[in-house]
């Protein structure tokens, strides 16, 4: 039979899984700026909704940015445990375009149909002077986030954002004229 205390402890332990499924995005977020930061990027830009949150990283060799949104759509702790804490999450890499008129031009819209077959399409967009690329993922934050401590894996978010950069600025190079 447990005592009162024991009681008191197992609640509060509870409670605090219950409030950890709720802000494992912002654990997982904490992560990726401290990634972008050490790669070379510096945060140009950050907004959330609580539920959405956007952040922009320009490279501070190049000016190229990196743009990234992040939904988690899994904070209920019976979801999370069974599913896993999932995130809705869409990187972006753009480049300064060297010649405007690429960007305008009629048959540029037709070059930007970056398929990857089966598993998914890059999206362009245009913003000021740069071309972005952006593909949509899922992710579990579980594999990004020891999940007993709450520490990041820096090294895992690191690889991971780094091929994603790399796939996405291969398909941005060939519309930039770079």
């Amino acid at each position: 039979m447990a005592t009162f205390e024991q009681l008191i402890k197992d609640s509060w332990k509870l409670a605090e899984e219950e409030h950890a499924a709720t802000y494992i995005d912002e654990v997982f977020i904490g992560g990726l700026v401290s990634t972008m930061l050490e790669s070379g990027h510096a945060l140009f830009d950050i907004s959330s909704t609580g539920d959405y949150h956007n952040m922009m990283f320009e490279n501070l060799g190049n000016q190229d940015r990196v743009v990234i949104q992040i939904q988690h759509t899994s904070n209920a702790l019976a979801e999370a445990k069974t599913l896993g804490h999932r995130m809705q999450f869409t990187c972006g890499y753009g480049m300064r375009a060297k010649k405007m008129g690429k960007l305008i031009s009629s048959s540029w819209r037709e070059s930007l149909s970056g398929s990857l077959g089966d598993i998914g399409s890059i999206m362009y967009d245009v913003q000021g002077n740069y071309l972005f690329a952006s593909m949509p993922l899922y992710i579990k934050a579980d594999d990004y986030i020891d999940m007993v401590t709450l520490v990041p894996n820096f090294e895992r978010i690191a690889e991971d954002i780094s091929a994603i950069i790399k796939k996405l600025k291969e398909f941005v190079k060939v519309n930039v004229g770079a």
